[in-house]
């Protein structure tokens, strides 16, 4: 008697645990995929000129796309809207010039599509 209660025991156990991680396996498909953006918002908050920005998708030096870039000079205190063009992925290589100085950067566009060039 006390082995059938012991045996019932263990089954009934295995079955909670078995049933107590099925939720947890479907959570982790159902878990949403970061989604790129259909444009970049970029604002210059510096003293000067945004003279020329461009977004890379990474690639060789040689097969390197610009799937967004900056028309014309953005004055400071202002902003745009660049739509990003047969971009994939998450991260890219971001490019600008000031009227005094340039750099670049990496960026992940699926987190966050609002670029803002400060001091």
């Amino acid at each position: 008697m006390i082995l059938r209660l012991a045996m019932l025991g263990l089954v009934a156990i295995g079955c909670a645990t078995a049933s107590g991680a099925a939720p947890q396996s479907n959570a982790a498909v159902a878990a949403p995929q970061p989604k790129l953006a259909s444009a970049v918002n970029l604002e210059n908050k510096r003293a000067v000129s945004l003279v020329s920005f461009e977004i890379v998708m990474a690639g060789d030096k040689d097969q390197e796309k610009i799937v967004a870039k900056l028309k014309k000079p953005l004055a400071s205190g202002k902003s745009v809207k660049l739509p990003l063009n047969g971009a994939k992925g998450c991260m890219f290589e971001a490019r600008w010039k000031f009227d005094d100085v340039g750099d670049a950067g990496s960026v992940d566009l699926c987190s966050d599509a609002h670029i803002v060039l400060v001091d």
